[in-house]
Order: structure tokens, then C-alpha cells, then sequence
């Protein structure tokens, strides 16, 4: 330890002494280690991270599973309440639904919040301390909408009431009043990191306040999640195997409604985002490491270089005694401890950068604050250290092993020039690996940024002056006659307002995955022969709301309601499936056993990576629907304005509450909001590699110089002999950038082999841009042979300015 505490300070000492070489090795390494820790936080956040509550490793959740499917199923409130009544592995079991838009009136103002419907045992469970007031007691969550008690967030409590005590006060959730019995404690805000961020919480025998769509107090009705808390000395693997005997009794003896349901207890950690966001993670990782093995050669070629003008140091230390191993010690101590401090540099780039990359993890499509968070804490401090370690010895440990081969005799005697070129080609090596990689990460960002200038550029509709409202009739008792009056009520009540140019109804917004699917047949055709095709409903006039072409026939009308013939629009992926080569408009397809007539075709508004193949679409009358299901009572209508949209918000909001008040409006965004949400990962993925590009292009551009820079200083005798034999300058020049531009050449024909091999990981995350992009593999090579070249500007000047009188002199 006091050798090892000597070599530490003397490493201090010697880069204190050499401050040019210590501040670009540190600020390369920070920038690498800084983009390490930030996205280290992003995985943390989605995959590692506990819930921030009471001895979190207890905590799991417990969904339902099926056969042959990975994703989780919801339970019922029964099912529930059979593990609750049964299990042992647990001290308490919690049933939740997180994802409850609902429409709070605080004050006369009425917004949207989220919401979630919970079990009196859910806060006990955590074990939470209420901030003000107290949570649920188990006879509040007994009878059937009796209870009308809420719970609110810190943040909804100090934003809207100002801190002040509002126990006891009313607060009307869709449009029934609740008494505010407690405040939840500062920074929880629900269990379900990723998901829109809830400010209210109702217990479940008051469900049908915040969801009609089924009685979710019955068997049949399944969408609830279940927490529990394991008892100590209980593991996942335990509980599992308890649940597993419990759900095969669930199986048999409800097989109407549990027949091939598993169980799945897992530890609550992660992200509701882990599923759609892991391969935007897999990418980032892979980026960042890139980076990371850019620098980490970068710097070896640095200590390389550094390692030839330090052969006289080295040969007397060997001379004198030292041993290999001491030398190999000497020599990795400034490379760690140069890593170390550009670690911790990069720590404190990491806190400004996880800043940057929240902004894109702050709100939901709606606008809502989401509830997930990226922090520095001692898990990714840790991850930075040991990263920091780890590449000082990787950067460090050849340079080092070349130093302990010094010929000691030929050094001392300053006659040996061997080593010198073993570092050279070392040096070459190293900035091939660098070259090479920057073009992955060049052609990487070069089609990121291409499929999302697509995605916003050449849409097929256009949604800056598009906004949308969720209205939810249905939550107020309406039943369909009286809902659908409103609806009718509400789109001629907005279309007669300044600035509207268009409104129309519609199930979903089908632009974004909505709908169902169902089998579509042409009559006269086995039933084999059927599509299967997304559906949903809109009103009159909804492609035209949109600025969506439509390619021919018409769009529905007003005439196209109830006891009207059935119509149908379809897009051009359908009709080229039905009807190859033919005209579709005026053909007949049964959709659900009735006959409907196509009256029109528009190009697909859906937007497919290349992974994805284009969907068939159909789209029903949203007025000529049956009388049968809750669903169809609500919408989301769909509003055109001539100004901007967000502007327009409030106007709306109050034109429909003017037509009822209690009438659960929620969700209402600008559709270009949406857009930046359901396609977020382009855009991170896209501002990632374009970063991790322009940071590998700069390491190149480094690396290069570094090389040339020493390649001539190798070379200066010969250069010096040239010149004397009669060679021109221009001739010089050209020896460093032939040398310049062989590098390029070779490390862009490896990068180029790379990139053809792993593009496939980019599938999943391109839009109107094929894999082998002509212009991506172009440019990239291009440019990175043009950032070589200006690398070999300086060397060349000083080649070209060699003294050969003064040089042959010396020599």
C-alpha cells in the first residue's frame, strides 16, 4: 500500500506537469463517462429502481398471465379478494386500477387528472404517512358507493388549495362530490413509475365513478393490478408457488372467467415504460459504450505517444532496479487515476444530462406530469466509479505492457527506434477502431434523423391545427339516445366558433393504434378468404377535420346515421388486399354479419417502422352503431382550428361546458402533442446518436491528429533527407495525408461492414427510411474522410516546415 500510495502521488505530480495532455484526456473521458452515467440512469429508472416506500424489496406486484403471451393480464376485484382471504405469503395484499382519467372540479374549474381506484388496504401496504388528514378505513370501502372519500396528492393539495387544510372540504369527481379526507405524503405519486402521475385516489366500492365500461366489482370484469407486501423471510419464489396452487382453484372453479390464467409475482421495480422503451434502451447502451471504447482508444494511443518520450525515464527506472510489474503499476495508476477524475467529471455532466433526457420523460400524450423520475444516486455513482476503473486499466494496461518491454541499453544509448514503430502501428490500429465505430454511430444517427424528418414531414394528415377531447357521457349516466344528442350538440356547437374550421366525432384516434380488429369479407367469397382489419367509428366529415386526402369516393356526412344504408371507408392497404388492381368505391363488405357499402379510400394515417408491415383499416359511421355497449356513449372528438391549438384549448372546454358542465371532459391535447409522445423513442433514439455521432467524430478527429502528429515527429530525419534530395513541399504534405486518408479509407470500409450487420437494431425505430439507406452509408463515410483530412492539416504545415540543415545537423 506504500508503494501503491507512492505511485498515486508521483502520477498526480507528472499529470499536474503536463496539464495539455491531462485536460484533453480528462475532458474526453468525462464526456464518455458522463453519457455512461446518464443513460445508466435511464436504465436504472426503467428496469432496477424499488418503489420509494417502506422496505420497497418486500414489495411485488401480481398480475394474471396466459399461454404462449409475455405480457401481464389485469385480475378482477374478486379474484382479488380469493388470494387476499387464501394466501400466506403476504401480510397484505392491495388491488389497484392506476390509469383513471377523470374530470376533478376544484373550485368551479374543472381538469384533467389522473386518478386511481384502490383498495383501503393499498396505503397501509405501502406503509405511507399521510401528509394531512388519513387515508381509507376498511368500512369506507365496504358498501357499494356509499363512501364518497378521496384522498389527493401533495402536489394537487398545495397547487390548488395553497397548503391549506382541506379536510372535510368537497371536491367533485366526475361529477360526483367527494369529501377530501387526507393528503398523500410530498413526492408519491402512485406505484406505477412511467404512467401519467395520479393526484386522486377513490377507494373501489366507488369504481363506477371513475369506470362504467364494465361493473368492475364483478368476476367478469378484470382490470385491476395487485400489490403485495411479502411477509419477512418470504421469497418471490415462495409466494409464487402459493399463487400458482391458488389460481389452478380459480381455473376450476370459475372456468368461464379464469380457465388458462397463470399467475406472475414479480418485485415491483422498473417502469410501466420497460416494454416499449427497452429497445430504445438496448440502442442507448450500445451508443454509449460505442463512445466509451472511442475514448478508452483514444486515450491508449494518448499514453502511447506519451509512453515514446518517456523511454529515457523508463529505461533508467529499469536500470535502477524496478521491476516489470512495478513499472506495469507505475504506468496504470495514471491511467486510473486519470479516469477517475474524468469520472467524476462525468459525474457532474450526468446530473446536467439526466435533466435533459426528463424533459422527454415529462408528460404524457395529454400533457399530464408523469410519474417517473431519473436520479443520481448512489447506485449509478457507483456504476460511474467502477466504470471510471475499469476503463483507466483498459485505456492504460498496452501502453503500459509496451513500456515494460523498453530496450534498456538501446534507449540509454538513444540509438533504439524499434519501439518507436511498435507504437505507430499500435497507434494506427487504435485509430482504425475509432474511425470504424464512428461510422456505425454516424450512419446510425444519420437514419434516426432521417425517419423522423418522415415521420413529421411526409404524414398524410395534418395534425398541427388538430385538437382533441375525450367527452365521457357515459360517466354521468347518460345513456346512448341522450349521448349521442350531446356529442351531436357539442361538433355543431364547435363548428360555429371563430377559429374552428372543422369538428368531428370518433371512437379512437386511429392514427395512433386505435380500434379493434374484425374479419372483413366481400360477399360471394368463402370466409376464408376474409381480411383481418383494425376498425373503429367516426363522424361526418372526420377526414376532411384531419386534412387527410381522400384518395377516392367521399367522406361520411350527416345523412350517414341510424336507419341510413351502412358505409364503410377503407384505406388503400385494404382495398389493394380485396380488391387488387380494381376500383373499390361502390363494392360491398360484411363487417360483424352486416352488409356495408364502401363510399370512399384514403391513404394509410398510420405510421409503420420498417419492422412493422401496413395495417388494413376500416372505418364505420360513428352514428350508425348499435345500442350495446358503454363505449360507444363516449368519444373523442376531434377539432381543426386556423390558429394555434393549444390557445384554442380553453375556448373549447368552456363552449362544451356550456352544453353540460357535468359531462367528464379529460384528455384534451393538440394532436402534434401526441404525435412527440407515441413517437418519443425516434426522437430520443435520434438525439442520442446524433450526440453519441458528433462526440465519436470529434474523438476521431483527435485520434488522427494525435497519430500524424506523431508519425511526423517519427519521421523527421527522412523528412528532413527528402527535402535535401530535392523533394517539394506539396510532396510532404502529401506523405501525411496519404497516410491521413489510408486511415480513413480502411476504418470507413470496417465501419461500413459493421453498420451493414447491426442496422438491424434501428428496425424497430425507422419510418419511411429501408435499413441500407443510400444516403445515411454515404454521408457518413464522406464526412468522417473529410473530418480526416482537416486532422492532417497541421501535421502537414509542420512537415512541410521541417528545417533540414538544422535537422541533419542534430542528427
Amino acid at each position: 500500500m506504500h508503494t501503491l500510495w507512492q505511485d498515486v502521488r508521483y502520477a498526480a505530480r507528472s499529470l499536474r506537469h503536463h496539464r495539455g495532455f491531462t485536460f484533453v484526456a480528462i475532458a474526453m473521458l468525462a464526456i464518455s463517462l458522463g453519457a455512461n452515467a446518464t443513460i445508466f440512469s435511464l436504465v436504472d429508472a426503467l428496469f432496477l429502481r424499488g418503489l420509494s416506500v417502506r422496505d420497497a424489496h418486500q414489495v411485488v406486484h401480481v398480475d394474471h398471465t396466459r399461454p404462449g403471451r409475455p405480457e401481464a393480464f389485469p385480475l378482477s376485484i374478486p379474484d382479488y379478494e380469493y388470494y387476499r382471504a387464501r394466501s400466506r405469503s403476504f401480510t397484505e395484499l392491495a388491488a389497484h386500477y392506476p390509469g383513471s382519467p377523470l374530470s376533478v372540479d376544484v373550485g368551479g374549474e374543472p381538469m384533467s387528472l389522473m386518478g386511481s381506484v384502490v383498495t383501503w388496504s393499498y396505503f397501509p401496504l405501502l406503509g405511507l404517512r399521510p401528509a394531512l388528514g388519513r387515508f381509507f378505513h376498511r368500512s369506507e370501502d365496504a358498501v357499494r358507493d356509499r363512501d364518497a372519500v378521496v384522498v389527493i396528492s401533495h402536489g394537487l393539495w398545495v397547487s390548488q388549495f395553497g397548503g391549506e387544510d382541506v379536510i372535510g372540504r368537497t371536491l367533485r369527481v366526475n361529477g360526483t362530490p367527494f369529501t377530501i379526507i387526507g393528503v398523500a405524503p410530498s413526492g408519491f405519486r402512485g406505484v406505477v413509475a412511467g404512467m401519467a402521475a395520479t393526484d386522486v385516489w377513490i377507494t373501489s366500492a366507488m369504481f363506477r365513478v371513475g369506470y362504467r365500461y364494465c361493473d368492475a366489482l364483478t368476476r367478469g370484469c378484470s382490470v385491476v393490478k395487485l400489490l403485495g407486501r411479502l411477509k419477512p423471510g418470504v421469497t418471490v419464489a415462495s409466494a409464487q408457488a402459493e399463487l400458482d396452487i391458488l389460481s389452478r382453484q380459480l381455473a376450476v372453479a370459475f372456468p368461464e372467467t379464469n380457465r388458462d390464467l397463470g399467475v406472475k409475482v414479480a418485485a415491483a421495480r422498473g417502469s410501466a415504460l420497460l416494454v416499449e422503451q427497452s429497445r430504445l434502451a438496448e440502442l442507448l447502451v450500445a451508443g454509449v459504450t460505442v463512445v466509451l471504447l472511442i475514448a478508452c482508444a483514444n486515450l491508449a494511443g494518448l499514453f502511447l505517444a506519451r509512453g515514446l518520450r518517456r523511454r529515457k525515464e523508463i529505461a533508467v527506472r529499469l536500470a535502477l532496479g524496478a521491476t516489470q510489474w512495478r513499472l506495469v503499476r507505475h504506468l496504470l495508476a495514471e491511467s486510473v487515476l486519470l479516469a477517475l477524475l474524468g469520472g467524476a467529471l462525468g459525474a457532474g455532466i450526468a446530473v446536467w444530462g439526466k435533466e435533459l433526457v426528463q424533459t422527454l420523460y415529462s408528460t404524457d400524450y395529454a400533457g399530464r406530469p408523469i410519474n417517473f423520475s431519473l436520479n443520481i444516486g448512489w447506485s449509478v455513482l457507483a456504476w460511474t466509479f467502477g466504470l471510471s476503473t475499469l476503463t483507466g486499466i483498459a485505456a492504460g494496461l498496452v501502453p503500459a505492457l509496451q513500456g515494460r518491454r523498453t530496450d534498456v541499453m538501446g534507449v540509454l544509448r538513444d540509438e533504439s527506434t524499434g519501439s518507436g514503430l511498435t507504437r505507430l502501428r499500435l497507434r494506427n490500429v487504435l485509430v482504425l477502431v475509432q474511425v470504424a465505430l464512428s461510422i456505425v454511430l454516424l450512419i446510425g444517427a444519420g437514419l434516426m434523423v432521417r425517419s423522423l424528418r418522415h415521420l413529421y414531414r411526409e404524414r398524410p394528415f395534418d395534425l398541427d391545427h388538430v385538437v382533441v377531447l375525450r367527452l365521457r357521457p357515459s360517466l354521468v349516466g347518460y345513456d346512448s339516445t341522450k349521448a349521442w344528442a350531446f356529442q351531436r350538440e357539442v361538433v355543431r356547437r364547435l363548428q360555429t366558433l371563430p377559429g374552428v374550421e372543422g369538428a368531428s366525432t370518433s371512437e379512437g384516434i386511429p392514427m395512433f393504434g386505435g380500434g379493434g380488429a374484425l374479419a372483413v369479407t366481400v360477399p360471394g367469397r368463402a370466409s376464408g378468404d376474409s381480411v383481418r382489419a383494425r376498425s373503429t367509428r367516426v363522424g361526418g366529415g372526420y377526414f376532411q377535420t384531419l386534412g387527410a386526402r381522400v384518395l377516392d369516393g367521399r367522406d361520411f356526412t350527416d345523412g350517414d346515421r341510424a336507419g341510413a344504408p351502412d358505409v364503410a371507408i377503407i384505406n388503400d392497404v385494404l382495398a389493394q388486399r380485396l380488391w387488387p388492381g380494381e376500383r373499390a368505391v361502390g363494392r360491398a363488405v360484411t363487417l360483424d354479419g352486416k352488409q356495408h357499402r364502401v363510399v370512399g379510400v384514403v391513404r394509410d394515417i398510420q405510421a409503420h417502422s420498417i419492422a412493422e408491415r401496413p395495417q388494413p383499416y376500416i372505418f364505420r359511421s360513428y352514428w350508425q352503431q348499435d345500442d350495446r355497449s358503454g363505449w360507444q356513449q363516449d368519444s373523442r372528438t376531434h377539432v381543426r382550428v386556423s390558429g394555434d391549438p393549444g390557445s384554442m384549448l380553453p375556448v373549447l372546454r368552456r363552449e362544451i361546458a356550456a352544453i353540460d358542465p357535468a359531462v367528464p371532459l379529460s384528455e384534451d391535447y393538440p394532436l402534434a402533442d401526441r404525435m412527440r409522445y407515441t413517437f418519443q423513442p425516434v426522437r430520443v433514439a435520434s438525439g442520442g446518436l446524433v450526440f453519441f455521432g458528433a462526440v465519436a467524430l470529434g474523438l476521431s478527429m483527435i485520434g488522427l491528429y494525435g497519430v500524424l502528429a506523431f508519425a511526423v515527429s517519427q519521421r523527421t530525419r527522412e523528412i528532413a533527407i527528402r527535402l535535401a534530395l530535392g523533394a517539394n513541399q506539396r510532396h510532404v504534405a502529401w506523405l501525411v495525408i496519404r497516410q491521413s486518408a489510408v486511415l480513413a479509407l480502411c476504418g470507413a470500409v470496417l465501419g461500413l461492414a459493421t453498420a451493414l450487420g447491426g442496422v438491424r437494431l434501428l428496425s424497430s425505430l425507422l419510418y419511411g427510411v429501408p435499413e441500407y439507406d443510400l444516403a445515411a452509408f454515404t454521408v457518413a463515410p464522406l464526412v468522417l474522410i473529410g473530418v480526416a483530412l482537416l486532422a492532417s492539416y497541421v501535421p502537414a504545415r509542420r512537415a512541410m516546415g521541417v528545417n533540414q540543415l538544422m535537422t541533419l545537423r542534430h542528427e
